[in-house]
């Protein structure tokens, strides 16, 4: 089973996104950089459970349409039953090729799409003229260190050591991003697929608390973590964070890019 297709993936995804603002505050951010305007059409790549197309159909009025890419099921049952709006159509596989956009959009899901440069080529060819290719990523997956916070544990590196302190992760087949991209590479692809990128940055506070829910989403955790029910997987990480400073925090900085098709 694609661990994005685990039913409880969905749920503790939802109830992360509720509790904590970091991926709304990375939708918003990729939003205002995407410029949309009423009647684009959009395509949100790794829409998961519709959050950044609910973003987008904000800013589009009523004859703007935005077609959800989706690939695993449950994720994408759980963003139909969650986001019910006439000008959203749900998609398990990437549109036909005479499929055309003014915004293709990707929320914290770019280094899934491999190989990278051929993907990006492929949604390019998909852009209208004028048209923008528009993602965001944490910096710390390109390799780019987070800055010191507040806490006894200002970059947040005790919970994991906690965590794994009886049982060393299993790094082989795991499904934490691998940073084989850098901000250089990215920026090399997409003008080698026709397209002129306009890259842009924040900054925000992630807390011990945000941290560990956000581990309990199983995908993120189940081949560190292997052999348990997401609900066994939940407790161990509520027994790890019972032993650090749960008041400490560091700085997440995201990096974003708004390609545009010349």
């Amino acid at each position: 089973m694609n661990p994005w297709d685990h039913p409880a993936t969905p749920v503790y995804y939802e109830a992360f996104y509720d509790a904590h603002p970091r991926y709304l505050k990375a939708n918003r951010a990729l939003i205002a950089h995407a410029a949309l305007e009423p009647g684009h059409r959009v395509l949100d790549v790794g829409a998961g459970t519709g959050r950044t197309a609910e973003e987008a159909l904000a800013c589009l009025g009523p004859e703007g349409r935005v077609d959800a890419l989706e690939p695993s099921h449950a994720m994408r049952r759980a963003g139909r039953r969650r986001l019910s709006d006439p000008r959203l159509r749900w998609l398990s596989r990437m549109p036909g090729a005479s499929a055309r956009f003014d915004r293709i959009l990707c929320g914290a899901s770019i280094w899934q799409l491999e190989p990278f440069a051929e993907q990006v080529i492929a949604l390019a060819a998909r852009l209208l003229p004028g048209g923008a290719l528009v993602f965001n990523i944490p910096a710390l997956y390109l390799l780019e260190p987070d800055q010191p916070g507040g806490g006894r544990d200002p970059l947040l590196l005790e919970l994991p050591a906690r965590l794994f302190e009886d049982a060393p992760p299993r790094l082989s087949g795991g499904t934490q991003p691998v940073a084989a991209l850098s901000a250089k590479a990215i920026e090399m692809h997409l003008r080698a697929a026709g397209l002129r990128p306009r890259s842009w940055s924040f900054r925000r506070k992630f807390t011990q608390d945000a941290y560990a829910a956000w581990l309990r989403i199983p995908v993120l955790t189940e081949n560190l973590l292997p052999g348990l029910t997401p609900i066994e997987r939940a407790r161990r990480i509520d027994d790890a964070l019972a032993k650090v400073d749960r008041a400490s925090w560091k700085w997440e900085r995201w990096r974003g890019w708004t390609a545009w098709k010349r």
